[in-house]
């Protein structure tokens, strides 16, 4: 009777600690809670003195606008690309397509073809304690067309070369959810500037 109750006891013992390893397999490590999820928005603007094709400037990069207009001059900003993703820590970001924006000179099918992206992206503290996003790279670039002589004949399309422009970046720090001027590119044969401002910020918070 006493070795029934043993056997007895032992294996509803058993079943507890398999039932509580269960429970805990799926519960999963309470620390490593997964990593915060970060929202990261490039806005493309232009300028020129020829006027430029876009829309007006959003009110979030008003102050970006009033840097921009003190330190280059650019008095005729336009807004014509706003490209948007999401990633977490050590997450990496790229976007292909193509657009028209990048040339001024329109020219029935001759799009810009434009590729950025963004790769390691780790959110941390600069030496003052602000929250900042430090990136291992960072790469912009375009293929543009450029008009290049006159159509054989007068309804006919002009004959076109694409020459490329970019910007490459490595190991850069900006501050979170502050738009950041990361450079300027200048598009060919014209005297458009163009400015990236990206802006990274934790929605998670």
């Amino acid at each position: 009777m006493n070795s029934y109750k043993r056997l007895l006891s032992l294996l509803v013992f058993s079943a507890s600690l398999l039932t509580t390893a269960i429970w805990s397999y799926g519960q999963g490590d309470p620390s490593k809670a997964a990593d915060p999820t970060h929202e990261a928005v490039l806005h493309v603007l232009v300028e020129s003195a020829q006027g430029a094709a876009g829309e007006s400037v959003p009110q979030s990069l008003a102050a970006t606008a009033r840097q921009l207009r003190s330190d280059f001059g650019a008095s005729n900003l336009r807004l014509i690309n706003t490209h948007y993703g999401r990633l977490s820590n050590a997450g990496n970001l790229e976007y292909k397509g193509v657009s028209a924006a990048y040339s001024q000179e329109s020219q029935a099918g001759a799009p810009s073809f434009m590729d950025w992206r963004l790769t390691g992206l780790r959110s941390s503290h600069n030496s003052a304690g602000q929250a900042v996003y430090q990136l291992q790279g960072f790469r912009f670039g375009a293929r543009v067309p450029v008009r290049v002589g006159t159509p054989k004949e007068e309804s006919g399309p002009a004959p076109i070369n694409y020459e490329s422009i970019g910007l490459t970046l490595d190991r850069v720090s900006i501050r979170e959810n502050t738009p950041t001027l990361i450079g300027t590119l200048i598009q060919p044969k014209t005297d458009a500037t163009v400015f990236l401002i990206l802006t990274v910020r934790n929605v998670d918070k």
